[in-house]
């Protein structure tokens, strides 16, 4: 997989560099529009802490560094992240969807066949989801992000 939650302990063990080494590293790759880091919550204390996800910056970027072949899921959210952060402030969903937009609008990103389960009794909540052509209700197709750019 090719974004997952962040265990900076783990990082520094792994790489024998200290903790605020790793942090300010994965901020000069964000910095330098290399990944996109989530946070749960942009205005918690917890984000001088670190990330709670990383995401490689595009679909492109990701394919091109790929060792694995990359999950479905893994290429969707990474598309939706990058098209998404160009213009709006994109934060974590650990509790409910995917990612919260703004600080108001709650993303799922899936399938065709993606439920409304995970999002559901959340206002403000859509499904992003690929290989649709139309909305359908609060279920976007995935392809509309094309056009924030």
């Amino acid at each position: 997989m090719y974004n997952y939650e962040v265990d900076i302990s783990r990082m520094s063990v792994q790489s024998g560099l200290q903790r605020k080494t790793i942090l300010t590293y994965l901020k000069y790759l964000s910095d330098a529009k290399l990944v996109n880091l989530l946070y749960s919550d942009y205005l918690n204390v917890k984000k001088m802490q670190k990330p709670d996800k990383i995401y490689i910056e595009n679909t492109n970027m990701l394919k091109a560094l790929a060792t694995h072949p990359i999950k479905e899921g893994t290429l969707r959210e990474t598309f939706a992240i990058s098209h998404l952060a160009f213009t709006h402030s994109v934060e974590y969903g650990k509790q409910k969807g995917d990612f919260v937009v703004d600080g108001k609008y709650t993303i799922e990103v899936g399938g065709q066949g993606k439920t409304t389960k995970q999002i559901a009794n959340v206002p403000n909540a859509y499904i992003l989801a690929d290989d649709i052509e139309f909305p359908i209700g609060n279920k976007l197709p995935l392809w509309i992000l094309g056009f924030l750019y």
